[in-house]
């Protein structure tokens, strides 16, 4: 309900603070890019997400150099720990060729549902949802060469959730695309996924360890609940705001999942197949027209098979940020 009455006094603000209301009809604006109504095949441009996530900020990865030739354990901040075996590292371009010199670590914990959001994520399988514990991106390099994880020597990676559930899966992160974010999650049977607890300090403390060789995207998933029937989620917007200038994401509100929709040219709008027709969602669009942020939301008690309408409202780069971080 917290969140709930936040989003609706986030909208409410940025409603009033906007000198135009937005309608379903086209409203011409003196800025060009506000007049394109135009709809396109092709997926978003490069330039288009730099600029979304300069404004909206990235979480920093963490980095780290260790010692291939001896076993290292690397701990994180939000409890997170890294062990990696001990001459387990290669030459990606030379599998043969073991890393004696130093390698850096970069990795990135993707847990909160606005972090999803910034990196353009979507935790789908072949367009069925997922709810997922966490997503990483790991990369190693040594002398500016990319390494690799040998096979028979996974990284294994511990951390803290105190809502973990068992029956998690190991997926990894397959590109759609050239773009880092375009990515689509399959059950991949070269990782694990287990569950851990202990007692610390009188405390009963949950979480879970996943097992990869995998580099870059990779995560702990499972197939959402749809046992009480699925249906499409279908939204439109405004005529100003179009694929070119525009993302939409529908976040669950009682699982972790965020699910980025897919425009239609055709329909002039976004779709997502097989949402469960009992879930609780929060609808979220985010635009950049002429460096200017909009951002539309709408909370979905269940899922319909008709239109869902979101009338974006322009949004500092603060306030979205806040927004994120309390999704």
């Amino acid at each position: 309900m917290k969140k709930i009455l936040f989003y609706s006094l986030l909208l409410f603000i940025t409603i009033s603070s906007c000198k135009k209301d937005f309608s379903d009809e086209f409203t011409p604006y003196q800025g060009i890019a506000f007049n394109d109504t135009t709809w396109t095949n092709e997926p978003i441009s490069n330039s288009f997400i730099d600029s979304l996530q300069l404004q909206i900020g990235l979480t920093n990865p963490f980095l780290s150099l260790f010692n291939p030739s001896l076993d290292t354990t690397v701990w994180l901040k939000n409890n997170i720990r890294i062990k990696i075996p001990g001459k387990s590292c290669v030459y990606q371009n030379n599998n043969l060729n073991a890393v004696t010199d130093s390698v850096q670590l970069k990795l990135i914990q993707i847990r909160k549902r606005g972090d999803f959001i910034r990196y353009l994520l979507s935790a789908t399988s072949s367009q069925y949802p997922l709810v997922c514990a966490s997503a990483f991106y790991v990369s190693y390099t040594s002398n500016n060469q990319p390494v690799s994880i040998l096979p028979t020597k996974p990284i294994i990676i511990q951390w803290q959730d105190d809502d973990a559930v068992s029956g998690m899966q190991y997926y990894s992160g397959i590109p759609n695309s050239s773009a880092q974010y375009d990515i689509n999650w399959q059950i991949d049977n070269t990782g694990t996924v287990s569950n851990w607890d202990t007692m610390m300090n009188g405390n009963h403390i949950l979480g879970y360890t996943i097992q990869s060789t995998h580099t870059q995207w990779f995560s702990a998933g499972a197939p959402m609940d749809t046992s009480l029937g699925t249906t499409n989620l279908n939204v439109v917007l405004p005529l100003n705001f179009t694929n070119k200038n525009t993302l939409v994401f529908a976040v669950f509100n009682d699982v972790r999942s965020v699910l980025k929709l897919t425009p239609s040219a055709g329909e002039k709008g976004f779709y997502a197949l097989h949402i469960p027709t009992n879930a609780n969602i929060t609808l979220v669009s985010i635009s950049l027209i002429n460096s200017n942020l909009y951002v539309g939301t709408n909370v979905l008690y269940g899922i319909n098979a008709g239109l869902q309408k979101l009338f974006p409202a322009k949004i500092s780069p603060q306030a979205l940020n806040e927004f994120l971080n309390n999704l």
